[in-house]
């Protein structure tokens, strides 16, 4: 199965706000862990989105080659996100019981969040691209199908009450696409509770730091993007989905750090971020906790 967007060079979509990139700009080219890759800054929502065409199959072999692909690595990563996990479902539980209420988890990966959330009463579900992965979590008793997108989920036609998206969408080929999905998997008063990447301003600054020097400058690109497909500032990401519908009920930096043991600058970025949101209202950090709903 593979999903693909149209071809310019690459995308004639932005992926991550959906409009047409005729007045895109190039940004940068550089050398990541996708190899050599052209970045464009659209010109609507001012992301920055890798110019190529996707495939699923393409997506599935990058990941398997990535570490969060590897099952040692993968478990590794369940116990170091953990701090996440439980803070990201704190801040859920004050808006939902979780007693007898469905869970879905876009991008499960091996499972740890959906053991978590188990753990606090939900009934969870999973969907991740890596086959291992999915084995992972079946072989260790949860409910989860290799798919690559929302709308392919199969193993219940039902809505949910919950969907969860950790560290996850900035892989998608056409986010309002499959925020869309999630909406209609929601129950009508059902959530979404997303943490989302915000590195962009972290981008802005690495692309003017190449024109100065262009070794500083693309190592701090490759900071800012990872091998993500696309980088969004967090005020378009709000706005896109209240255009999909949604009600945004929490925008925030807290719960967003993964570990106790996430690097001191990162804290430290989260921390200065924390205190810009409460005495100006500026949320500058590298993540941030989105919970949203789904009007009833």
């Amino acid at each position: 199965m593979s999903v693909a967007t149209p071809s310019r060079s690459g995308a004639t979509r932005c992926p991550a706000c959906g409009c047409s990139t005729e007045d895109a700009s190039p940004a940068w080219e550089f050398h990541n862990v996708r190899g050599q890759t052209e970045w464009q800054r659209c010109g609507r929502c001012h992301s920055y989105f890798m110019d190529d065409q996707y495939t699923l199959e393409d997506e599935v072999e990058h990941a398997e080659h990535m570490s969060y692909g590897d099952t040692v690595i993968g478990e590794k990563l369940n116990e170091y996100k953990r701090k996440m996990y439980h803070a990201v479902l704190d801040q859920l539980t004050c808006h939902i019981n979780p007693q007898g209420k469905t869970l879905l988890d876009v991008g499960c990966s091996y499972g740890g969040f959906m053991q978590t959330a188990q753990q606090y009463g939900f009934t969870v579900s999973g969907l991740d691209i890596v086959p291992q992965a999915i084995d992972h979590c079946r072989s260790n008793g949860l409910n989860a199908q290799c798919c690559g997108q929302v709308g392919d989920f199969s193993l219940t036609s039902e809505p949910f009450d919950v969907i969860s998206v950790l560290d996850m969408h900035m892989y998608w080929p056409n986010q309002p696409e499959e925020l869309s999905s999630i909406f209609d998997r929601l129950k009508p008063g059902g959530l979404v509770v997303m943490r989302v990447v915000s590195k962009s301003w972290l981008a802005t600054v690495g692309c003017a730091l190449q024109k100065v020097s262009a070794s500083q400058g693309q190592k701090v690109l490759r900071r800012a993007v990872n091998d993500h497909r696309f980088s969004m500032p967090l005020p378009s990401f709000l706005a896109l989905m209240k255009n999909t519908g949604f009600e945004i009920l929490v925008a925030t930096s807290s719960g967003a750090v993964h570990s106790e043991h996430t690097s001191f600058l990162v804290r430290m970025s989260f921390a200065m971020g924390t205190a810009l949101q409460k005495t100006l209202g500026i949320l500058l950090t590298p993540g941030a906790v989105v919970i949203a709903r789904r009007p009833a």
